[in-house]
C-alpha cells in the first residue's frame, strides 16, 4: 500500500491540496522522441520521475518541462 503526504495550501481564497506528485515532459534533442512521467517532488523542488535514458540511449540532451 502507497501512502501520499498532502499538503493544504490557501491560493487567491482557494483551497488547494498538493500532494509532491507532478507531471513531467521530456523530449529528447536527439531524437524527437516524448515521454511523460509522474514524479516526486522533493522538500528542495527536485523533481525525481526515475527517467535514465532514452530510446536512443541518449542520457543527456533533453528538454524537460514541467505540466500543470
Amino acid at each position: 500500500m502507497r501512502t501520499d503526504t498532502a499538503t493544504v495550501q490557501e491560493v487567491n481564497g482557494e483551497t488547494v491540496v498538493a500532494s509532491g506528485r507532478v507531471k513531467i515532459h521530456i523530449r529528447c534533442r536527439k531524437c524527437g522522441e516524448v515521454f511523460i512521467l509522474r514524479g516526486v517532488r522533493d522538500v528542495k523542488g527536485h523533481v525525481e520521475t526515475g527517467f535514465r535514458r532514452c530510446l536512443c540511449d541518449n542520457e543527456r540532451e533533453f528538454d524537460i518541462e514541467t505540466l500543470v
